[in-house]
């Protein structure tokens, strides 16, 4: 001959098989892997909006919490606490000891 080679042309029906099992693999794959990447969305969807529900909830508690931490601190339930402990707050403060100012 002139020197060209033949390639050979699959012809066996076991080529043929492989062949066509291989297109149609693929082509399921690339069928399949959009609703794949669909439902692993949603799924991150669905925790994301449930994560949001759960800091929703915390910093619901925080500002309850907050509310509760200034009403204690308030001056009025401060002065309620200490005539119910007997701790005399309201009254005027008593020199323990005087101190001699020079000068005066």
């Amino acid at each position: 001959m002139s020197g060209t080679e033949k390639f050979k042309v699959a012809t066996t029906n076991r080529s043929i098989f492989i062949i066509v099992f291989c297109v149609v693999l693929l082509g399921s794959l690339l069928l399949i892997l959009p609703l794949y990447l669909q439902n692993r969305l949603n799924s991150l969807y669905d925790q994301s909006r449930k994560l949001e529900n759960q800091v929703t909830f915390l910093q619901r508690d925080v500002l309850l919490l907050e509310l509760k931490i200034n009403q204690l601190s308030s001056l009025e339930q401060l002065s309620e606490f200490a005539t119910e402990s007997g701790l005399g707050l309201n009254e005027v403060p008593q020199k323990i000891m005087v101190l001699e100012v020079k000068g005066e």
